[in-house]
């Protein structure tokens, strides 16, 4: 029997509805994600020596640098006078405020300060201006970047276990856990992804929700997903790792390692229609689309406000090895290759619009529920992730919102 059993408490359940109707609450529950690892971007959207890409983390606005083969991030804010230095998503050069024309260097040290004695009496270096960092690691062509965690006031120290967990001391390999090479073998270097992106009105959790449950695919998705009518969960296996879960269709305990080793080995074939949701908002599969071609699926769900995210989404052949093809074969692969990806993208649109009309009039009454939601065993993903989501918000040293709000 299904109940309204819930990870969060009432007082978390109110946190959480108010951070979907509530600026301050919203920028409060970004501030304490900030700290976990987050997708920023792709390494293919910065090939070149000094390219730069704009995006989001922790609800403030960052960049992602390339100095020849490192890579870099800090937050977008001049410590003159806080005018941002990237104003454009994207672009090449030196990390120059247009305001006062203040330039960084590759350790974020203010270096190029004009009139800096005459008008502040010391040198560039002796001012000491430096960028807030941003903490940079890659898993193939994923850059996923974190704030360091604040230090503790020196009134209430930290205790180790309050400092460790997901994002805050752990490396990223660490973080992915058995994800790390399959994430790393499915987005290796070379892949040649379509990206999109599209601005939906609803708070990112709503999205990122319908993403963890299959129970909801017949009655939304019955041209796709749903065609087939309600899965059988005896053909059905949902995994959790850490503060990650996954759907392995036709999987059984134990595939996540198996295919783990494979990808380290680098000697998977793909089988199955599989999908990782990465925690906090990222979510990547593979799927079939014809006998010898399989494709590769990245869905960020970029919080923008409290009602509204940014769904970013690329797609790619997955570069993973395949059946030897025939002459024949070889031939009709070139010939499908022109034309996937359209259809593919089309696809896939289709199916996030649909879940946007959902999430979209969920959002006119998530703001004003504080109770605990019945879950079936096709939604046990969403209890999965309210735990992760809890235990990162507890593990943040974020000063806690003082405000008494009973929801």
């Amino acid at each position: 029997m299904a109940s309204r059993t819930s990870p969060l408490d009432w007082q978390q359940r109110c946190d959480w509805a108010r951070s979907m109707r509530d600026p301050e609450a919203f920028a409060n529950e970004q501030a304490a994600l900030g700290q976990t690892w987050t997708l920023l971007g792709l390494s293919t959207d910065i090939p070149n020596d000094n390219d730069w890409i704009r995006c989001s983390l922790g609800g403030v606005s960052v960049f992602v640098q390339r100095f020849g083969v490192s890579i870099k991030g800090f937050e977008n804010v001049c410590q003159h006078r806080f005018h941002p230095i990237r104003t454009s998503p994207r672009g090449s050069g030196l990390i120059r405020c247009a305001f006062h024309h203040w330039v960084y260097n590759q350790k974020g040290e203010a270096v190029g300060i004009p009139q800096c004695r005459n008008l502040f009496g010391v040198s560039p270096k002796e001012l000491g201006a430096k960028l807030r960092k941003v903490e940079i690691a890659t898993c193939g062509v994923l850059i996923f970047g974190r704030f360091p965690a604040q230090a503790p006031a020196k009134s209430a120290p930290a205790s180790a276990a309050d400092r460790s967990g997901p994002g805050l001391n752990e490396s990223l390999e660490e973080f992915l856990g058995e994800a790390w090479p399959i994430l790393k073998a499915m987005c290796r270097h070379g892949i040649k992804p379509t990206l999109f992106t599209k601005e939906v009105r609803a708070n990112w959790k709503l999205l990122y929700e319908i993403s963890l449950e299959d129970y909801h695919t017949f009655a939304v998705h019955p041209n796709s997903l749903g065609k087939n009518g309600y899965l059988d969960l005896d053909e059905v296996h949902y995994t959790r790792f850490g503060p990650h879960s996954g759907f392995f269709h036709n999987g059984k305990p134990g595939d996540l390692s198996a295919i783990s080793k494979s990808c380290r080995s680098e000697n998977y074939h793909p089988e199955g229609y599989k999908v990782l949701q990465i925690f906090p908002n990222l979510e990547i599969a593979h799927h079939q689309i014809t006998d010898s071609i399989w494709y590769v699926f990245i869905l960020h769900y970029i919080p923008k406000a409290y009602d509204c995210t940014i769904l970013w989404s690329c797609y790619f052949q997955a570069p993973l090895k395949r059946v030897q093809a025939s002459r024949r074969g070889l031939m009709f692969r070139k010939l499908t290759n022109l034309f996937l990806p359209f259809f593919v993208g089309t696809h896939l649109k289709r199916i996030n619009q649909e879940d946007h009309v959902i999430c979209e009039a969920m959002q006119t009454t998530a703001g004003s529920v504080t109770e605990a939601p019945l879950l079936g065993l096709e939604e046990q993903r969403i209890g999965w992730f309210r735990e992760a989501y809890r235990d990162a918000l507890a593990r943040s040293n974020r000063p806690k919102n003082s405000k008494d709000d009973q929801g």
